[in-house]
C-alpha cells in the first residue's frame, strides 16, 4: 500500500494529490491524475505561485515511494532546505529545464522568486509496472537531475497544458498516453540498473576549488565593470569554455547568471538608502543604466526596483 499521495483508489488518489498544491501553498492547483497501466497513480499539478516583495517562500513535500518531476515554464530561482533549517546557495532553473528528485526521504526548498511549473509524482510501483510491461524499461531507479534541460519533457509538458482546460473522456485517456511516454522517457534516459556504480560516480570536475575561487573573488572585486566570461576565466586561469562549463557544474549557475544574481542583490543594499539615485544604484552594481537595472531587477524579483524600495522602506 502506497501512502500519502497515492492510493489504489482513483478517488482517493485526486484527493490526496491536492497535497502537491498545499505544500506549494497553492490550495486548490489544477491538478491532473491518472491510472496508467495497473494500479499505480500519476499525476500532474499546475503550480504558480508568487513571490511578494523578495520575501522567500518555503516548500515541503513529505516523504513518498515516489520521484518528483518539476517542469519549469519560466526562470525561477530557488535553493533547498537543509534538515537543519539552514539554506544551500540559491540556484536559478531556467525556463524548459527539469528538476528530478527522489521523495524517499522528503524534500524541502525555498522558492526565491515567481514559480511558474509543471509538477509531476511518479511512484515506484509506475515504475515497476512499466518494467513488467518491457524488459527495456527495466531500471531499479531514476538518476537525479537538478537545472538541466530536457526538449522532450519540455514539449510533452506543453502538450499536457490544454488538459487543464478540459474534462472529459478523450482527456483522460491522453493524459495516460502521455504519462506511459513521460515515464517510458525517464526510464530510458535516466534510469540505472543494479552494478551501474561507475555511471552513478559524478565526473571529474573541470575547475578545482581554487580556480572556483578565484573567478568568484575577481568578480566580487569588479562587480561594477562590464565583466566578460573571458576576463572571468582569466582571473581563473583557464579557458572560457572550461569556465562556463565547470562553473555550473560546481555552483549551479553560469557565470553570468551568478554575476546577475550579485548584482541584484547588491542592488537591494542600495536601494535601502533612499539618497542614491536609480541611476546611481545602476552604475555602482554594474549595471549599463537606469534601464537595464529596472529590467533585470524586475524580472528576477517580480518588483521593479523604486516598488522594492517603497516595499522595504515603509
Amino acid at each position: 500500500m502506497l501512502k500519502g499521495f497515492f492510493v489504489k483508489s482513483l478517488e482517493s488518489l485526486v484527493y490526496d494529490n491536492e497535497q502537491v498544491g498545499r505544500s506549494f501553498g497553492v490550495a486548490g492547483a489544477p491538478c491532473l491524475t491518472a491510472v496508467p497501466v495497473k494500479s499505480a497513480g500519476f499525476s500532474v499539478t499546475r503550480l504558480t505561485k508568487d513571490v511578494m516583495g523578495g520575501v522567500p517562500v518555503p516548500a515541503r513535500l513529505p516523504a513518498e515511494n515516489a520521484y518528483f518531476l518539476m517542469l519549469y515554464l519560466n526562470d525561477v530561482s530557488h535553493c533547498d532546505i537543509r534538515a537543519d533549517g539552514s539554506l544551500t546557495r540559491m540556484r536559478l532553473y531556467p525556463r524548459g529545464s527539469i528538476c528530478l528528485v527522489d521523495l524517499k526521504d522528503g524534500v524541502s526548498i525555498m522558492l526565491l522568486s515567481r514559480l511558474d511549473s509543471l509538477a509531476f509524482v511518479i511512484p515506484y510501483e509506475l515504475i515497476d509496472e512499466l518494467g513488467d510491461l518491457s524488459s527495456d524499461l527495466t531500471a531499479c531507479g531514476l538518476h537525479c537531475r537538478r537545472g538541466e534541460a530536457d526538449a522532450v519533457i519540455g514539449h510533452m509538458g506543453q502538450a499536457l497544458l490544454p488538459l487543464f482546460e478540459r474534462a472529459d473522456l478523450a482527456s483522460t485517456a491522453t493524459l495516460r498516453h502521455m504519462a506511459i511516454a513521460l515515464c517510458t522517457h525517464l526510464l530510458q534516459d535516466y534510469g540505472y540498473l543494479p552494478g551501474m556504480a561507475e555511471a552513478l560516480r559524478p565526473p571529474p570536475t573541470l575547475l578545482s576549488k581554487v580556480q572556483v575561487q578565484a573567478a568568484k573573488d575577481f568578480v566580487l572585486e569588479n562587480l561594477h565593470e562590464n565583466l566578460s566570461v573571458t576576463q572571468i576565466a582569466k582571473a581563473a586561469g583557464v579557458s572560457a569554455r572550461q569556465l562556463s562549463v565547470g562553473f555550473r557544474e560546481a555552483t549551479g549557475y553560469t557565470p553570468y547568471q551568478w554575476v546577475l544574481q550579485l548584482r541584484i542583490d547588491l542592488a537591494k543594499e542600495l536601494l535601502a538608502q533612499r539618497s542614491l539615485s536609480l541611476q546611481t544604484v545602476a552604475h555602482r552594481c554594474g549595471f549599463t543604466d537606469q534601464s537595464h537595472l529596472s529590467h533585470a531587477f524586475t524580472r528576477q524579483t517580480g518588483m521593479t526596483p523604486g516598488a522594492w524600495r517603497n516595499y522595504r522602506l515603509q
